[in-house]
């Protein structure tokens, strides 16, 4: 028994081997560029303790609000003259190791390799690298005292010394807070009342003699007045954390109201309903040793992303538990999570670093970026939070891991993937794994409905979109946004006057000659006035009329994929009660023509085998793709659509995508007939084609609405484009934006829709997804400037999306519509510019961002 106890208590040679390596490599990046504020404070209050002592230290209360228990420490590096960065960095490292071995020591029951995975996975971590051995950070110490208290209480060591360590953590940061209803409800279920009543005493106690020497004249409320000043020192929505807020900013003072609640206690309300959450999830498995550690992992995780006047490294603790609880349950959706948090979370430290740091390891570039994509990575690491909680098997990644076992006896067992899986190597898995994807019939539940009713319900859609976007075309009177290029330039073209072709004119005050987009849009807004007459309804019209006709090519693309009636005239349905495209198809711009183009054409390549057009569909795909490109050049991004189509549904390649080369180009020289008429010859549309891309790749200019591409499925940003300003008590605006309910809804049904379609192996499903991203995700490479309205291809995918869902899950159907059409009905006048009275008009601005 007794040469058991002594053979635990040696440390394996590996173990040993791997801390002194971990060392070395953090010792290492220790001799990188410090974040200068907080190291220069740390050393200045290391100064100010050896001068002032500990009773003194808080008489300036305004740049020393900080808790006592790390100070210590700093009080003796004071005394002993070591006041320098190592005195920082290597107590932080050697932190980070203690808590690394800590988890090696309770994973290794699951295995020798498992647990030094999880040891390097947590000491080598980039987050964790960067916040102690180059930032200068002392969260790895508040760590070791959280995570010990954690591995005390709940292995049943001791819940004394366990309680210990967590009053010393929340002397060293208050955030300890965090935790603390989860702990208490784990002491309750494994101690004893006389044993949580001594733990109890004991911390209190602890607490009380460490905070004394500090507050000797206040020895009581000291420290709860000081914890009350540091709470009120940041009332901002995000301190530099990417989190939910986010969505409305950071650095906004959380005083701010939301349907007259301030966001302060929004974000207290939503960090508590999360806690109540887990508590509900998890309630009868906190005996299970593994389970506590992804609860608090969870936990901490609810308490960087939902309360205001959050910091970027308040996630920190997260990882020590979050990669304890993966190695235990022997998950590999906890290990990807993890390894997609830790990302997602550097670049979130990153950014303050380089924002405030001057030196070599600042990239001007990476600081915009990680900038920019603020709020996706907090939207991320919100979808992660999600993903766990919802996972409390944590099995269901494997469904779609296309590396696991049971997937690869899969392949092998089939004697063709077999041969090639020993030929590809490596890439073996990945390659006949998607090849395992089946085309096969996307699985709905049966709804029975007769043809009749499926064409009524399609015929109120159709009607619904005409008269929406008819209703008030001619409002306002004149030319409004870019419809001073666009409808000017096309009421050129109709009195004939070839300046509309030419870049180098000066054209009238308040307007210009728009040749930085082909003509086929403007050609079609002159066809409108020809018919209607020169007036707005003349040349809206067109637009008009071809946003209707996407409503329908939803319907159709929705049906032919889903291989179902309702699920294209749901996809239709959503797609008419979104503000974007109504607003874009009553405006004399380009973007209504280019969208029902674009539909159009991939419709046509994508029902292969429609009786109407039998051969001729590659033939009418390309024209359309031609006529799209006229419209405008984002047409360019259909062509990975194309690709994904013939690959993900496996087409044959035929002599007719001969048609692809030859149309589309012949199609966009056609439409500049009307320039060479008037005089202009080929070398001028050379040019002409050169100042386009000269433009589009050179523009800097500002606005006061651009927005980045990644706030387009958030709805972050509206476009204003019209005002009457007040007229009384009135006023008329045009806003080009979205239906909240189908932003929102549907950018979750475009999640579902990637998931499902990667879990049950359907291709149709994982290309309604890409289509989604392919036609905005690209314009983060984008250099000009850009808007909302880049997003508008997107959403007949999006809305695609949502059809599927609601199909899927029928008493969603009536909920979503309801809200959405209501929602609908209550923006309407906001985006046609119909009069409504100012007091009505201010309820449109839910956020800030929305003015």
């Amino acid at each position: 028994m007794l040469g058991k106890k002594f053979k635990q208590l040696i440390i394996p040679k590996n173990l040993i081997l791997s801390v002194l390596f971990v060392l070395g490599v953090r010792l290492a990046f220790s001799l990188l560029p410090s974040f200068q504020i907080d190291m220069g404070t740390w050393l200045a209050w290391a100064g100010r303790l050896r001068d002032l002592g500990f009773d003194k230290f808080y008489s300036d209360t305004v740049w020393t609000q900080y808790t006592p228990g790390y100070l210590y420490w700093l009080w003796v590096m004071g005394k002993t003259g070591i006041i320098s960065e190592v005195a920082i960095k290597l107590p932080v490292i050697l932190a980070d190791i203690g808590v690394g071995v800590i988890i090696w020591n309770l994973v290794r029951k699951v295995g020798k390799n498992t647990a030094l995975a999880a040891f390097f996975a947590y000491t080598l971590n980039p987050v964790v690298i960067f916040n102690g051995s180059v930032w200068g950070q002392i969260d790895g110490i508040f760590t070791l005292f959280l995570f010990l208290a954690v591995y005390l209480i709940n292995e049943k060591k001791s819940v004394v010394l366990g309680w210990s360590m967590w009053a010393i953590a929340f002397l060293i940061k208050p955030q300890a807070f965090a935790i603390l209803p989860f702990l208490v409800l784990i002491t309750l279920k494994k101690y004893t009342i006389k044993q949580i009543l001594k733990a109890g005493i004991v911390t209190l106690l602890l607490i009380l003699a460490l905070s004394i020497p500090f507050f000797p004249t206040n020895p009581i409320f000291g420290l709860p007045d000081l914890i009350n000043k540091m709470s009120l020192y940041y009332p901002y929505t995000s301190v530099f954390a990417f989190n939910v807020w986010t969505l409305v900013g950071m650095w906004k003072a959380d005083s701010t109201t939301f349907l007259g609640i301030q966001y302060f206690y929004i974000g207290i309300g939503m960090y508590a309903l999360s806690l109540l959450f887990l508590f509900w999830k998890f309630r009868n498995k906190l005996d299970e040793q593994k389970i506590v550690y992804l609860v608090v992992a969870l936990s901490w995780i609810a308490f960087f992303l939902f309360p205001t006047r959050v910091h970027e490294r308040y996630l920190f603790p997260a990882y020590a538990f979050l990669i304890t609880g993966s190695a235990l349950s022997k998950s590999k959706a906890l290990s990807i999570f993890y390894v997609v948090l830790s990302f997602l979370n550097f670049l979130n430290l990153y950014h303050p670093y380089a924002y405030y740091a001057q030196n070599y390891l600042v990239s001007k570039w990476l600081l915009d970026f990680t900038g920019s994509a603020s709020v996706s990575i907090g939207i991320g690491t919100f979808l992660i939070f999600l993903a766990i909680s919802f996972s409390e098997r944590f099995k269901f990644l494997e469904k779609i891991n296309i590396f696991s076992k049971k997937n690869r006896r899969t392949i092998k067992n089939d004697s063709k993937a077999g041969r090639l899986g020993n030929i590809f190597m490596g890439g073996k898995d990945y390659v006949l794994g998607m090849k395992n994807l089946e085309v096969k019939k996307v699985n709905l539940p049966h709804i029975k409905l007769t043809k009749k009713q499926i064409n009524i319900l399609l015929g109120v859609v159709i009607a619904f979109s005409f008269v929406t976007r008819v209703f008030m075309l001619a409002n306002p009177p004149q030319e409004y946004f870019d419809e001073v290029y666009h409808a000017f330039t096309a009421r050129q073209m109709l009195h004939g006057n070839k300046m509309a072709w030419e870049w180098w004119n000066t054209p009238p005050v308040g307007f210009a000659y728009e040749w930085t987009h082909p003509p086929l849009a403007k050609e079609g807004m002159v066809l409108g006035m020809l018919v209607f007459g020169e007036n707005p309804f003349g040349w809206r019209i067109p637009g008009a009329l071809l946003g209707v006709g996407s409503v329908i090519l939803i319907y159709l693309i929705a049906r032919k994929l889903f291989e179902d009636d309702l699920a294209g005239v749901l996809a239709a349905g959503v797609f008419s009660l979104d503000g974007l495209p109504l607003v874009l198809s009553r405006i004399g711009m380009n973007d209504s023509y280019f969208l029902f183009f674009a539909l159009t054409s991939i419709y046509f390549y994508l029902d292969n085998k429609n009786r109407l057009f039998k051969n001729s569909n590659n033939f009418l795909a390309a024209l359309t793709f031609g006529l799209s490109l006229a419209s405008k050049w984002s047409a360019l991004w259909a062509i990975p659509i194309y690709v994904a189509i013939h690959f993900l549904l496996k087409r044959k390649l035929t002599i007719s995508y001969l048609w692809f080369l030859v149309l589309p180009p012949l199609v966009y020289v056609a439409t500049y007939i009307p320039m060479f008429i008037s005089g202009h010859n080929f070398s001028i549309f050379i040019e002409m084609q050169k100042q386009m891309w000269w433009y589009h790749t050179n523009l800097r200019a500002t606005h006061p609405y651009t927005s980045p591409w990644w706030s387009w499925p958030f709805l972050v940003r509206p476009i204003w484009l019209y005002t009457s300003g007040r007229l009384g008590d009135t006023i008329s605006n045009i806003y080009a934006m979205g239906n909240p309910v189908v932003f929102w809804f549907g950018l979750g049904a475009v999640v579902v829709t990637a998931v499902k379609g990667l879990m049950e192996r359907s291709k149709k499903l994982i290309l309604v997804a890409f289509a989604y991203l392919i036609f905005f995700v690209p314009w983060a490479l984008s250099p000009r400037i850009m808007f909302l309205y880049h997003y508008l291809p997107s959403i007949p995918f999006l809305a695609i999306a949502t059809g599927y869902v609601l199909r899927k899950h029928k008493e969603l159907i009536a909920p979503v519509f309801i809200v959405g059409l209501v929602t609908f009905i209550y923006f309407y006048p906001h985006l046609i510019a119909m009069k409504v009275p100012v007091v009505f008009d201010s309820s449109y601005y839910w956020f800030d961002s929305w003015r």
